[in-house]
C-alpha cells in the first residue's frame, strides 16, 4: 500500500501528474483542478489511494488527507470505482455532496457529470449514515441522526424530524432531553 508520496513533479497532464521520487516517476491520477496547479519542478506531497486491478496498478492522489478520506468514502458506494469517484470529486465539492445527501437530494447529485440516477440514489442511501453532513445550521452528528430516528419512530415525517432537530440544535444534554425539546417544537 502506498499511502503517501513526496517528490518533485516531473510532468503534469489534464488528469495526472508524474511525481519523481528516488529516480522513479510515479503517475498519480488527480482531479483536474489539482492538475492545473501542479507545475513541473515543484515539490509536492500527495496522500494516495493505491488501486490494484487485474491489468493495472494505479495511484490516486490528493493534497489534503480530508479529500482522500472523502474519496475513500465514495469508494464504499456500490457501483462507484476509483475513476468514477475521482470524476465525482472533479465536478462537485465534498461539502456539496454531503449537503445533497443530508437533504435526500438524489436529483442534484444526478446533475453531477458521471453520476447516473441509480448511482445518485445509492450515494444518498449508502452515505447517509457514514458521513457528518454539513447543513446550513451546522453539522449533523450521530446524536442528531439518532434524534431524527427517534422522532420518525413516533410517527413524524422525515422532513418534520429534520426541521425539529435543526431548530432545537444545542438544546438539551441527553438524547431524551433533546427528544423533549424537539417534540415541544413540533407541538
Amino acid at each position: 500500500m502506498i499511502a503517501q508520496i513526496k517528490g518533485v513533479i516531473a510532468a503534469a497532464t489534464e488528469r495526472s501528474v508524474v511525481v519523481e521520487l528516488g529516480g522513479v516517476g510515479y503517475e498519480v491520477f488527480v482531479t483536474r483542478e489539482l492538475a492545473t496547479k501542479m507545475k513541473p519542478g515543484k515539490e509536492v506531497t500527495l496522500y494516495t489511494h493505491f488501486n490494484v486491478r487485474e491489468d493495472a496498478q494505479e495511484l490516486f492522489g490528493f493534497t489534503e488527507s480530508k479529500d482522500l478520506s472523502f474519496y475513500k468514502l465514495l469508494l464504499t458506494v456500490s457501483g462507484v470505482g476509483p475513476r468514477s469517484a475521482l470524476n465525482i470529486m472533479d465536478t462537485a465539492r465534498p461539502d456539496d455532496i454531503r449537503q445533497a445527501v443530508a437533504r435526500d437530494d438524489a436529483a442534484s447529485l444526478h446533475r453531477v457529470h458521471g453520476i447516473g440516477k441509480k448511482t445518485a440514489e445509492r450515494l444518498v442511501t449508502e452515505l447517509k449514515d457514514k458521513v457528518e453532513m454539513a447543513t446550513s445550521g451546522g453539522t449533523v452528528t450521530s446524536d442528531d441522526a439518532a434524534l431524527v430516528e427517534a422522532i420518525t419512530g413516533l410517527g413524524y415525517s422525515l422532513a418534520e424530524a429534520r426541521r425539529a432537530v435543526k431548530e432545537t440544535s444545542g438544546q438539551g444534554e441527553s438524547l431524551s432531553d433533546k427528544i423533549k425539546f424537539a417534540l415541544k417544537y413540533l407541538g
